[in-house]
């Protein structure tokens, strides 16, 4: 073989390798987003399931149900309520956690459930601070409270100027004679 022959073997071989290494790079970031994706939508299924709705309508007025610490000394340990918060824990604080620390992107769960997170948090935020107060314990909820703090934020931070989906005038308003057209009879 002479030295023309090895330096075009090596020339081959390194683009081989250089184009394979491409392709597989690419393919790994496309398998993270179908991880991602798929993440995202089993966190919104568990977000918005049978179950969770059920818990926050158990949870309705709680604060009202033990409005000192007597209450909660006498009543809350072993109630519904204490078992109601105790789901709200499992469920959305792992995921509140989960996109806190950028394991599922918070601002896709914002976007899909924003509004249904910042009504639950709302409606267990003042037991929340008093059971905190309580049990002397700052952190109870916290990333439950940071999502539905961070919903609140991004719900009117500004949509990426360039982003088609996100145009004011993306669609002609001929588009609403279609819904109209759609509309079921009264």
């Amino acid at each position: 073989m002479t030295s023309l022959e090895t330096v075009g073997s090596l020339l081959i071989a390194f683009a081989t390798v250089v184009f394979t290494t491409i392709l597989l790079s690419r393919q790994v970031r496309q398998m993270e987003h179908e991880r991602n994706a798929l993440a995202i939508l089993q966190a919104i299924d568990r977000l918005t399931s049978p179950q969770i709705v059920h818990v926050f309508t158990l949870l309705r007025g709680v604060e009202a149900r033990y409005p000192d610490d007597a209450a909660i000394r006498e009543r809350f340990h072993g109630s519904k309520d204490d078992e109601a918060l105790g789901m709200v824990g499992q469920y959305v604080e792992t995921i509140a956690c989960l996109a806190r620390r950028e394991v599922l992107d918070a601002s896709l769960i914002v976007d899909a459930v924003g509004l249904m997170l910042r009504t639950r948090w709302a409606t267990i935020r003042e037991f929340v601070y008093h059971l905190r107060r309580y049990n002397d314990n700052p952190y109870m909820f916290e990333n439950f409270e940071w999502l539905a703090r961070y919903s609140a934020w991004w719900k009117d931070v500004p949509r990426p100027v360039h982003a088609r989906n996100y145009a004011q005038r993306q669609f002609d308003t001929s588009v609403d004679d279609e819904f109209a057209r759609l509309r079921p009879p009264v």
